[in-house]
């Protein structure tokens, strides 16, 4: 018989695996958390559109996530897993301590990485002045010169998009093609197209102040939007071999179960649609569907026991 330290074990503290938390320790499930340090919104000082808490730092937020949690009786670890195996019986993390944890079930809310481009000065001013989500930054970037570094699909959406935030707007391509209908599109729209190989952005402190060239001009800028590459932070997707969708995210079907037995996810790494308050929703809906899988297999009540 299985000996088991939790019935969940939930790998990741941000919005997802804290509210998936709440949900599961109300729900008198015996829960463990792992924490392994600063999540992804970490670098911008507010976290916005979050109901009741519009602007509180994100560490703060994670702060009374963890408390609310642990009133319910949520288990929490400062560390990350390094390995995992799932079967039918239950799942194993292996800690970088070389501990192991057991649990019932797995719930993976470890989030994205973000791959930014490697352009200097860029990441010295990531969640700053240099963001990737006008509903997340575009209130306090307002009506300031506004580039967009891309010639994708989705670089072209967004320049066209964040004309209801500035209305000095422009699309830098750095020597990508852009496609003539694109072009016409933007013109259409007022938004400017700029070709140019970019060579670094100049930054003072976090504030972006120009764009620099290859060929050595500038341009002056404020603000810069990019839509980084991604990949979903930690190795236990690939630990668990599990499958991804086109874009590179966790697969999940519509109970958000994996394509490993008793490992669910949630959270930015299942999806491109990534906000705080849409993984923290995610959350709650994982942890309550993984605790109805926990009642359908006849785990029920039974206080002060781990169920």
């Amino acid at each position: 018989m299985t000996d088991f330290n939790a019935d969940v074990l939930i790998a990741g503290a941000g919005p997802a695996g804290l509210n998936a938390a709440l949900v599961l320790a109300r729900a008198g499930r015996a829960v463990i958390v792992l924490d392994g340090g600063p999540g992804r919104n970490a670098p911008a000082a507010h976290a916005h559109n979050v109901f009741t808490r519009d602007g509180t730092p994100p560490g703060e937020l994670r702060r009374i996530g963890r408390a609310q949690a642990k009133h319910y009786g949520a288990q929490f670890i400062r560390a990350n897993a390094v390995d995992a195996h799932a079967s039918e019986a239950g799942v194993t993390l292996h800690l970088a301590d070389g501990t192991q944890v057991v649990g019932r079930r797995l719930l993976l809310a470890t989030g994205v990485e973000d791959i930014l481009p490697d352009l200097p000065g860029l990441a010295k001013a990531w969640g700053e002045t240099v963001v990737h989500c006008p509903y997340c930054h575009g209130y306090e970037l307002r009506g300031q010169p506004t580039a967009i570094l891309g010639a994708s699909d989705q670089a072209v959406h967004q320049a066209g998009l964040l004309l209801g935030w500035t209305d000095d707007v422009t699309l830098y391509t750095n020597g990508d093609e852009l496609a003539d209908d694109a072009r016409a599109s933007l013109a259409a729209k007022g938004v400017a197209v700029e070709a140019r190989t970019l060579a670094a952005l100049d930054v003072d402190g976090r504030a972006v102040q120009a764009l620099i060239f290859a060929d050595g001009t500038s341009h002056p800028i404020r603000v810069v939007y990019v839509q980084p590459d991604q990949r979903p932070r930690g190795p236990l997707p690939d630990a668990l071999s599990l499958e991804r969708t086109e874009a590179g995210h966790v697969a999940v079907d519509d109970l958000y179960r994996t394509s490993a037995p008793n490992v669910w996810a949630c959270g930015d790494m299942t999806t491109p649609m990534q906000a705080v308050p849409l993984a923290a929703a995610a959350g709650f809906g994982a942890g309550a569907l993984i605790n109805n899988d926990l009642i359908a297999s006849g785990v029920h009540y039974a206080p002060g026991v781990l169920h």
